[in-house]
């Protein structure tokens, strides 16, 4: 039977769908794989990008294809319908993709979150200012990230929202807040300092380190002993002394990737030591070599074998009887269970302790270090050019450059990599023009040299 030129097109519009889906799902996980530079990212949004453009030549039968699949397709392909979506200037069918989302879906919400952040038309904002002010709680994890994302300015809508919220979306709120916000939303953020919801806490203290609030930091350091929400703040806003606090949680066994992150973002070589002990950590020596890593610039890189997840559905009936009763698990014909050879940054205690050796004389130790250089400017910038910073570390500077410094640029490290080197140049020029007016290896809060006293 021939196949019309429709069905052909139908058929052939699916299948960009289908590898859209693929190419921004796999996207997703390449951000924080250790093997995956940033950059090299580009090279899948270069082909994601072919498909999409092939579906917007598409037109109406394109549009078509899309409508059903964002109903009935994946996440993926859902992501992908919405852009296409975005750049029809279709917004009735946005809200029909969203009508029957539900919020505890975070693939799908997420989906369309990052469909909008790339791609909503700059004549939508006033239109998607409805979910706060209508209060479509349920909507609140899709649009709020794409205001922060894109700085709209929508502060009044965003704080209405933020009283009436379910603490479920608060800190999609306040996180968006942060990036948009003014004196207005410092005094509505502040008291959640005290809210019962962690993960509330934890997004209010880094939304008012943005702002410059006097008070968060010590707050933070006050309830760092005893609670884990201050942690990632602390390592964001924290002075001299705030190195100790956390030092000593680790000697009391209460350690965790916060802890471990935040020591390398202040860069004390006081924590050395502490990082240096969780190498052998099979649940933090990521991040224990993240903070050194942070600290020294010290760009050890190892490969080693990685086996898989063992997924039980996956197994045969009889590996899947020998790997409960004897955790015996399928092999290659070598013997070697399946797997993969990657590069990472070292966790070999050995390889650091050589490093250390060998250059522990090249620091300075009444001074803070971020690669390996006495902390400033210039060093968050090395740590959002380099190629070997994990992606929560280049996150982690781009906060660094307003909290600690008061420069605030409209970059996010999951933003596409092309949008990211043109920051990236502006960036650059403010460092240059900036990078005297602040003492290398110092504490700042806000532009401001912190005191030694200073939590």
């Amino acid at each position: 039977m021939a196949v019309t030129i429709r069905q052909f097109n139908i058929e052939l519009y699916e299948e960009h769908l289908e590898e859209a889906s693929f190419l921004y799902e796999q996207r997703l996980a390449l951000l924080d794989d250790p093997e995956i530079t940033w950059k090299d990212i580009g090279d899948f949004e270069d082909r994601f990008e072919a498909h999409i453009d092939a579906l917007v030549v598409g037109e109406d039968l394109a549009l078509e294809v899309c409508r059903t699949q964002a109903k009935e397709g994946d996440f993926g392909e859902l992501h992908a319908a919405v852009r296409v979506f975005c750049r029809q200037n279709k917004g009735d069918f946005v809200a029909e993709a969203w009508r029957d989302l539900d919020p505890e879906d975070m693939e799908r919400t997420q989906a369309i979150s990052d469909a909008l952040k790339d791609e909503c038309p700059e004549s939508w904002q006033e239109s998607l200012q409805s979910v706060f002010l209508r209060d479509y709680f349920n909507l609140i994890s899709v649009v709020a990230p794409v205001f922060g994302y894109r700085r709209y300015e929508a502060e009044k809508p965003l704080l209405s929202a933020l009283k009436k919220a379910p603490s479920s979306v608060l800190p999609t709120l306040i996180w968006a807040l942060g990036r948009t916000g003014g004196p207005a939303t410092q005094a509505a953020v502040l008291p959640l300092l005290d809210h019962t919801d962690d993960s509330v806490c934890r997004s209010a203290a880094e939304c008012l380190l943005r702002f410059g609030e006097p008070d968060v930091v010590t707050q933070c350091f006050a309830r760092a002993a005893n609670e884990n929400w201050p942690i990632s703040a602390l390592g964001l806003g924290g002075g001299r002394k705030t190195a100790e606090v956390l030092i000593d949680r680790i000697n009391q066994g209460v350690a965790n990737n916060d802890c471990l992150i935040a020591l390398g973002m202040l860069g004390s070589l006081k924590a050395i030591k502490a990082l240096y002990s969780f190498l052998g950590n099979e649940d933090l020596a990521r991040a224990a070599t993240t903070g050194l890593y942070m600290i020294t610039g010290a760009d050890l890189i190892e490969e080693v074998y990685v086996p898989d997840v063992i997924d039980e559905d996956e197994l045969f009936e009889e590996e899947l009887d020998a790997y409960r009763k004897e955790g015996k698990v399928p092999t290659r014909p070598d013997g070697q269970p399946f797997g993969e050879t990657i590069r990472r940054l070292s966790q070999n205690p050995q390889d650091w302790q050589a490093w250390l050796n060998e250059n522990k004389s090249q620091f300075n130790p009444e001074i803070r270090y971020r690669l390996g250089k006495p902390y400033s400017p210039t060093g968050l910038l090395e740590t959002l050019l380099s190629e070997t910073s994990p992606y929560r570390a280049r996150q982690l500077a781009i906060e660094e450059f307003k909290i600690r410094y008061g420069a605030d640029f409209p970059i996010e490290a999951d933003m596409p990599v092309a949008i990211q080197e043109r920051v990236l140049q502006k960036i650059a020029q403010w460092v240059q023009a900036n990078e005297h007016r602040f003492q290398p290896g110092a504490w700042y809060y806000s532009s401001r040299l912190m005191q030694d006293y200073q939590a």
